[in-house]
């Protein structure tokens, strides 16, 4: 008997540390190498006879391309201000040393999950050095709707921006795109971003003067089949729970209109439709997006891989809209993330990676600078910004 019990408990324990092994790519794949080698099977790719199949999410080409010429900035021209930060598990020293080393003045946490005056504070004090030159972004307490899922629960989630703004100074508040994607009602139906029931809230942000940015949405792919014809299989097969395409989701352009009706109806509010508009693959749609709605601006973060995919119409887009673009890339101002930002507007290098090679794809493409001219490229990193929060310096 206790034979049987060391031998259940050994194939618990070899079972456990399979599936953990299992759950990487690398060591995935690994494994699959060693069971057709136990099997007999070669997985030599020189033998002529046999025909790999590399796992779409580890196929990474290395390009034989040898462009002419390489302009890498060490810094960026001018200081930054990041108006789309992300703390995540940065420390306030690392916080400091990554701003020194990107010449950040001000960084905008887009504070999520902060959604009470206690979170509030709490953040503050975990970062008290940086008290002026960190700006605290909270987001919506939704929690208030999970015990109310009606009209008190919105009054309340209300009530909860009111408090943080009436006691500290915010410049502005977060959505993400769960607001129109993922709040169910109790029916089961979305509540919508256009929805008059939300008026509380934004009533509170024409009070207190404060700024909505806004993520609404994914790119267009997010919203179609994970198969051979979507062009950001790479990144959907990995994380396949991204994926807004079904029944249960309205369309990308049902959610763009949706957004539409709310920058329309609220023209007393300013919004700051975050990673582009997220038309960053349509400057056409970007460039309506602005034209009619005045009281919205547009942030580049995470979306250069879409925007260095055709340089020459950015870069006229970028001119043309320079007073209405703000400098993000959506976390901690990390050197080699920040770094690619800085070729992306500063030089016409061509064909370059739009991430570090330590970050997962988003698809087999690469990106090329726009090389702005400097008075556009001050108002992007930082004049931009500096206006909207109605900052005299940084």
């Amino acid at each position: 008997m206790k034979l049987f019990k060391n031998i259940l408990i050994s194939i618990f324990f070899l079972s456990y540390i399979f599936l953990v092994l299992w759950f990487f790519d690398i060591t995935r794949f690994k494994l699959i190498q060693i069971f057709w080698n136990l099997a007999g099977f070669s997985y030599d790719i020189k033998q002529q006879n046999y025909k790999i199949y590399i796992p779409i999410q580890l196929y990474r080409p290395e390009s034989m391309f040898v462009p002419e010429k390489i302009h890498i900035p060490v810094k960026p021209k001018f200081p930054v201000i990041e108006f789309h930060g992300h703390l995540f598990k940065t420390s306030e020293d690392e916080l400091i040393q990554m701003m020194e080393n990107t010449n950040t003045k001000i960084f905008i946490d887009l504070a999520l999950r902060t959604t009470t005056l206690e979170n509030y504070e709490q953040l503050e004090q975990k970062y008290k050095k940086l008290k002026d030159r960190l700006i605290i972004f909270p987001g919506l307490n939704w929690n208030r709707l999970k015990e109310n899922n009606n009209q008190t629960g919105i009054e309340l989630m209300a009530k909860d921006l009111e408090e943080i703004a009436k006691n500290k100074s915010i410049k502005g508040i977060k959505l993400w795109k769960d607001f129109g994607l993922m709040h169910r009602k109790k029916d089961g139906s979305l509540w919508r971003l256009d929805d008059p029931a939300f008026d509380p809230v934004w009533d509170v942000c024409k009070k207190y003067h404060l700024i909505v940015a806004i993520h609404t949405s994914d790119p267009p792919a997010f919203f179609r089949p994970i198969d051979e014809r979507n062009e950001r299989l790479i990144e959907l097969s990995r994380r396949p729970e991204w994926s807004f395409y079904g029944k249960n989701y309205p369309s990308f352009d049902e959610i763009m209109k949706q957004r539409e009706n709310l920058f329309k109806r609220r023209r007393d509010l300013i919004f700051v439709a975050l990673h582009f508009g997220e038309f960053a693959h349509d400057l056409k749609r970007a460039s309506e997006l602005l034209e009619k709605h005045s009281n919205v601006y547009i942030d580049i973060a995470q979306r250069i891989d879409e925007l260095g995919r055709h340089p020459r119409s950015t870069r006229d887009f970028f001119i043309k809209y320079q007073d209405r673009i703000l400098f993000g890339i959506d976390g901690p101002p990390e050197y080699k993330k920040a770094q690619i930002y800085w070729r992306f507007l500063e030089t016409d290098d061509e064909y370059f990676d739009y991430l570090p090679e330590d970050k997962s794809i988003k698809g087999l493409w690469k990106i090329y600078g726009i090389s702005l001219p400097d008075t556009v490229l001050e108002k992007i990193y930082y004049k931009n910004a500096l206006r909207l929060l109605n900052l005299q310096k940084y």
